[in-house]
Order: structure tokens, then sequence, then C-alpha cells
């Protein structure tokens, strides 16, 4: 079963990565590497490009922005080596995510709890396919092929997942051979510290709540060794709150109250969940997890005391999700930002999940105390995998009846459909000759048409008519123009 859903997982993977190869830049991309760009076309020299993505971190420290984290890799964006390396966005982000949901996983079912690593490796691909493929048609193209939001949101929160994976790590090994985690786990806390805010807080919450827990329990002797990686996070933390940069950037935001960001967050959490995210394919795969969990629950010694604590707690991480974005601009708009909090929907309800049908296990065996330890376990394994073929053969069948009216319903099958109706390869096309243009006349007024295809896993955004819109002065100082404007119609 491991492998078939991690072939399946694969497969899904495929057309996106194909079609990540016709994907360019936009936006943030040109404002944020524009600097990087001009030091690689006169040095060629890779400490001289990092060594500007530092310069420019400081300087955002100070006048824009505290995420020291994603300052400095929204500054390395992959169209300062060249265009054609933008396609690696895709790559990156996907690979990040997929190894953190797997690590992260692994350490809790199998190295905390004691679960099957297989069954475990089931949960993560599961959990894989129903983050990437089911995410928004509007929130795809800022969460995995836009480079500015992707590493800033979806790379920053596969990185915290690593760190929680690491942290558990360090509490089950017990060996003395960890000095080599321990500094890494502690580089990786700062960095965390340091991303974007949404993940920032979701992270602190986490720390505080389990730093509570050891406290109360007086415990840290046990626990020692997490106390320098959670210190590195709350550093960098600090250092990303008080940066000057947030005060500036706050005098030109319409924000709402500390209070307020909190509320709202709770309902548009809510709204979110229940009408839009929670769609007939994200139910039917996690109703497929309840057999895996309950066989994983019979191995555990683990006692699930609390289900309703933890579902609230749950509500309460996805909620949190929001706050930030809520007090800094006043809304939830951009895409980022919901693909964003979908991801961490989707890992909290999986949770979540699992914790309640574990709860529900331990209370059957101890109904049923009389039938051996071995019999329970193996006990109702043939009709779990009749159910979970039924699952698997109406998801197929659902998603056939829905791919054909609605091609863009899934992630892959938006790939599929616009690279075989040739909207892709058009899109292309037509930036290769717009770069054409950039290229050929430096220092001049550039007029440029629009580009009509626009493919819905690539296109982003585009310069406007107006030659002082922010983006259209991040493309002239990019490619070292005068000034660059759409042409408008006559």
């Amino acid at each position: 079963m491991a492998l078939f859903l991690t072939a399946v997982y694969v497969a899904s993977l495929i057309p996106i990565l194909c079609i990540a190869r016709y994907n360019y830049p936009s936006a943030d991309d040109y404002t944020n590497g524009s600097s990087c760009y001009h030091v690689w076309e006169e040095s060629h020299s890779l400490i001289h490009v990092v060594r500007a993505a530092f310069s420019r971190t400081v300087s955002e420290w100070f006048e824009w922005r505290g995420c020291f984290t994603s300052s400095f890799l929204s500054a390395l964006t992959p169209n300062i080596f060249g265009e054609k390396w933008y396609f690696i966005t895709t790559w990156i982000v996907l690979g990040i995510l997929s190894i953190s949901v797997v690590y992260f996983f692994r350490m809790i079912f199998s190295k905390a709890l004691g679960a099957d690593k297989y069954m475990s490796h089931c949960i993560s691909m599961l959990t894989l396919f129903m983050t990437v493929q089911c995410i928004g048609e509007q929130q795809r193209v800022e969460a995995f092929f836009w480079y500015s939001g992707a590493i800033n949101y979806v790379f920053i929160h596969g990185i915290s997942l690593l760190f929680f994976g690491l942290l558990l790590s360090l509490s089950v090994r017990k060996e003395k051979r960890r000095i080599g985690t321990l500094t890494f786990v502690s580089v990786l806390g700062f960095l965390v510290g340091g991303g974007n805010q949404m993940t920032m807080l979701n992270v602190a919450i986490v720390l505080t709540v389990t730093a509570a827990f050891i406290t109360m329990r007086k415990q840290w002797r046990n626990y020692k060794q997490l106390a320098l990686p959670i210190g590195m996070f709350y550093l960098g933390f600090i250092l990303s709150i008080i940066a000057p940069g947030n005060f500036v950037r706050s005098e030109s935001a319409m924000g709402m109250n500390p209070i307020k960001a909190i509320m709202v967050s709770f309902y548009d959490c809510l709204d979110l969940a229940l009408s839009e995210w929670l769609a007939w394919p994200l139910l039917l795969l996690v109703l497929a997890m309840i057999p895996i969990f309950w066989k994983m629950a019979g191995c555990m010694t683990f006692s699930f005391h609390c289900p309703m604590i933890v579902i609230l707690f749950g509500y309460c991480m996805v909620s949190a999700m929001f706050t930030p974005p809520l007090y800094a601009l006043g809304n939830v708009e951009a895409g980022r930002i919901k693909a964003l909090a979908f991801i961490m929907y989707v890992l909290v309800l999986v949770l979540c999940v699992g914790y309640v049908v574990g709860w529900l296990r331990k209370k059957y065996d101890g109904r049923c105390r009389k039938a051996s330890s071995a019999d329970r376990q193996k006990g109702g394994w043939g009709e779990s995998c009749l159910y979970l073929f039924g699952c698997t053969a109406f998801f197929v069948f659902g998603s056939i009846l829905t791919i054909i009216p609605e091609p863009h319903y899934y992630t892959f099958s938006s790939a599929i459909f616009d690279l075989t109706n040739g909207s892709a390869l058009a899109y292309k096309t037509a930036w290769e000759e717009r770069i054409a243009v950039f290229l050929d006349k430096p220092k001049e007024i550039v007029e440029i048409e629009a580009i009509e295809i626009q493919p819905e896993l690539l296109y982003f955004s585009d310069i406007t008519e107006d030659a002082q819109d922010w983006t259209n002065r991040g493309v002239a100082r990019f490619y070292d123009l005068k000034s660059v404007v759409l042409r408008g119609d006559k």
C-alpha cells in the first residue's frame, strides 16, 4: 500500500513538474531580485550574489519588514541566473514540502508513538496528495509556481515541519551522538523564527504550549536538549518582531486591532473550512485514512485522552494563520495566504482525525480486554482492505466525472490540460519574445503587448499601462530600462 500510494503521488507530480518548464517570473520576482541580478551580471560570483542578498535583507529589516529569512530567500530569485532557471521554483517548493511532511509524520507516528513506518508513509502520501492536488484554483500559482510567494510561505512552512521533526528526534533518540543534529536544528529554528508571520506565529504557539507542559510536569531534565533550539527560534522571532521596518510598513497599511483580528480569524477559518476547503475529494481521502489510523493505534501504547481539547487546539492553530495578515493588512484575500492556511488545515485535519480514531481504538480495546493483543491487531484488516478499495474506486470514478467538465479541478489535471492544449507553450513563446525585447533595448523606453494566453497554473500578474506602477518600475530596474509600459488598446 505504501508503494502504491507513493507511486500515485509521484505520478500526480509529473505533469506539474513538466509544466514548470514554461514558467516565468512576475511582480515581486523582479523587485526582490534586481540587485542580485545586476551583481551576477557584473561578477558571475555566487559569493557576491549571497552578499548582495544579505545586504538587501539588512536594508529591509530597517526599512520594510523584519522577516529576515523570507527577505534573504526572496532576493535569490532563480531568474537572476537567467529566466530558463525559473522552473526550479516548483521543484524546490514541492521537494521541501514532500520531504518535510514525510519526515514529520515519520517522527510522530513511527519514532515517538511506535507505529509501523509503512502505515505512517501511507498517511504522508495521502496528506501530500490532498495538499498539492486539492488546493484552490486561485492559490496554486502563488503556492507552487510564483517564486516570491512560494519561497516565503510554502517553503518556510516546509522547513518549520523539519524543525518540529528534528525536535521530536532529539526528544526520542537518547544516543550521545546528537551534537550535529542539535546544531542543525538550532540554526533551523533561528531561520524559522525569521520566516513569514503566519508560520512564525504557529511555531511560537506550539513551542510555548510545549514548554509550558514540560515546565508544569517538571521534566526539563529529560528534555534539556530542546532548550537551545527553542531559544534560537525565539531569538529569531524577537529579531523579526522588533525590526524597525515593521513600523515603517505599518504606517501605510490598513490593518485591524489585535482583538478584532483574532476574532475575525476564528470566523474566517470556520467559514473557509466548511464552505470551501472540505470538498468531497478531501473528505473521501480523510475517510480512507481511518482504517490505517485504526491499525496504527492498536500498536501504540500512547493513550488518547482528550480528543475535544486536541480538536479545539487544532482549530485555534488554523485560525491563527489568519491573524497576522488581518492585523497587518486587514484582509486575507491574497492567494498565498489562503494557500498556506489550507496547507496547515490539511495537516491539522489529518492529525485530529488520527487522534480521534486513536481515542476510539483505545475505548474499543478497553471493552475487549478478553481478546489477546495479537488478535486485536490482526482482526479486521481484510474488511479494511475492502473499505480502502471502495474509497479508491469511488475517488477515481468521481474524479473522472469531475475533471471532464472542470479540467482545472485538480492541480495535476490543470497542468495536463494546459500542456495538451498548447497554452503553456504559447505562454512560454510570448515570454521569450518579451524578454528578447527587454534585453535588446537597454536604457530605452519599452512598450510591449499584453500576454493574452494565461495558463491557470503559470500566470500570476503582468505590468500595467502606467509606467510608474511598482511592477513596471521593478521590471525596468531589473532589465536596466528607462521605463516599460503595456501597450493599451488603440
